[in-house]
């Protein structure tokens, strides 16, 4: 079938017929991604499963992209397939930028300081109210498995609501504690086949645990049990009646649930295991951050257990924190920005170059090998230093160069421009309070210094933040 013209990028079918590059793209995009950079350069077009996906992986020309008119480059109709491989969720008339724009206020400016708070309390609840948490003997548990459940379990409460109203009543606290990690524990094995759903390479029997799994997690996230749940965000609120106005059925908003639960929790709580994995590996950045909390802390209190919230203004004062975030980001967030082509059209990049993009084609950016590990922007970009977002005086460093000019794009882990995450802030607030909460209250070690940092589960490229192969072993124990 294709040849590509003088005009447009460069084309690799691949040897096998119709799969092209199917197997290698599924196995581990990054690596198959630079060797055709090598090849080609920074523009080409790739055949996966009789899809021809053109990659861009020049940050320049990214705003060439991300800013251009939705009836040329559309995310609806990949994000629609995805939804219903993954979850069984068709909405109708569904508008992702609609629902982006409704769904930003109940995360953003004024709803902030209500879920950083409740946030907070839930951390308490499923961290520091556990009695069997709070010996002083050590603890061993996966640092992945610690770091995953406990801030899934803590964002579930605060966007879908606890059993009663009072935080810290303690029978409210076990109930809270037992549904949360019932949630857990199914999502968790549900969280195992998504990828190999995504690319409809579940097996027979996958399939069959997947769809059990799913009708479990319906039921716990059904409307009628939710609607039953006390101290519901204004998220959740504005999610259920957007449903409602579209029409939706009780049955496919219980899907729609458990689709948000993925997008809004799925990201977090790996995010913290590398970042906590970096820090004990790194005795130099641990001290840092820990010298940096206590200056934050040390007028509240000997322990966050005393406090009942962290104000916004002492989540802002961590500069030293927020580089080691952004390093940890760099290093392990690897989405695709993905869009079908429309109508034919001319992509014009930063240099002057100019390539025609055909209709129906996918186009695809991935950060996550340039700019995140590109050794022209990056010293020593597969290592983690814990200061390199940070100047001299202590502000945000934001001046990375490639090919002599500053880069816009230079760490994208959240997406960009119309793509960007909405749920950022809130993000990045649930991950300082853990952190904080975890570092001040528990003494906490690797049980084998010298383990090894895990690979990446590769089968993971291309949807947000990357799991480690195999967990690492920590032990812990309440300061008290």
């Amino acid at each position: 079938m294709e040849k590509s013209l003088p005009s447009e990028p460069p084309l690799d079918k691949g040897f096998v017929p119709w799969l092209g590059h199917a197997v290698e793209f599924g196995k581990d995009a990054a690596s198959f991604l630079s060797k055709m950079k090598q090849k080609h350069g920074d523009i080409f077009t790739i055949q996966v499963a009789g899809k021809f996906v053109t990659i861009l992986l020049d940050p320049h020309s990214y705003d060439s992209v991300l800013w251009e008119s939705s009836c040329k480059l559309d995310f609806n109709k990949y994000a629609r397939l995805l939804m219903d491989r993954m979850f069984d969720v068709k909405l109708p008339d569904y508008d992702p930028k609609e629902e982006k724009a409704m769904l930003r206020l109940a995360l953003q400016n004024k709803n902030l300081p209500s879920l950083t708070r409740a946030m907070f309390l839930n951390l308490q609840t499923v961290l520091l109210s556990d009695p069997s948490q709070l010996s002083r003997q050590w603890k061993e548990d996966g640092l992945f498995h610690l770091s995953y459940s406990m801030m899934l379990r803590a964002g579930y409460l605060t966007l879908y609501g606890n059993e009663k109203e009072n935080y810290t009543d303690p029978s409210c606290q076990d109930k809270d504690r037992a549904h949360s990690a019932e949630v857990y524990n199914e999502f968790y094995k549900l969280d195992q086949l998504l990828m190999r759903a995504a690319r409809s390479t579940l097996t027979t029997a996958e399939k069959e645990e997947a769809a059990s799994v799913k009708g479990r997690l319906w039921k716990l996230l059904s409307v009628k049990r939710l609607n039953s749940n006390t101290n519901k965000s204004s998220w959740l609120e504005s999610y259920m009646q957007h449903l409602a106005e579209l029409g939706v059925d009780e049955d496919m908003q219980s899907r729609a649930m458990l689709l948000q639960l993925w997008a809004t929790q799925g990201n977090a709580g790996p995010a913290v295991f590398w970042l906590l994995l970096f820090l004990l590996k790194d005795p130099a950045a641990m001290a840092a951050v820990q010298g940096e909390l206590e200056k934050v802390i040390r007028n509240k209190g000997p322990t966050t257990k005393q406090m009942q919230s962290i104000s916004q203004e002492m989540l802002d004062r961590t500069p030293v924190f927020d580089s080691v975030l952004n390093e940890t980001l760099r290093l392990t967030a690897a989405p695709f920005i993905s869009r079908e082509v429309l109508a034919d059209m001319q992509l014009k990049m930063a240099d002057g170059r100019e390539f025609s993009l055909r209709k129906e084609y996918r186009l695809c950016l991935f950060p996550y090998l340039s700019p995140q590990m590109d050794s022209e922007i990056y010293e020593d970009p597969e290592k983690f230093k814990y200061d390199r977002f940070l100047n001299a005086d202590n502000t945000e460093k934001r001046d990375f160069y490639k090919g002599g000019k500053r880069l816009k794009y230079y760490n994208m882990p959240w997406g960009a421009g119309i793509n960007t995450c909405i749920g950022k802030f809130h993000a990045v607030n649930s991950i300082k309070q853990f952190v904080f909460q975890l570092l001040t209250n528990f003494d906490l070690e690797l049980k084998d210094p010298e383990a090894r940092l895990p690979g990446f589960d590769k089968g993971r490229y291309g949807f947000g933040m990357l799991q480690p192969e195999n967990d690492i072993m920590v032990r812990y124990k309440w300061k008290g």
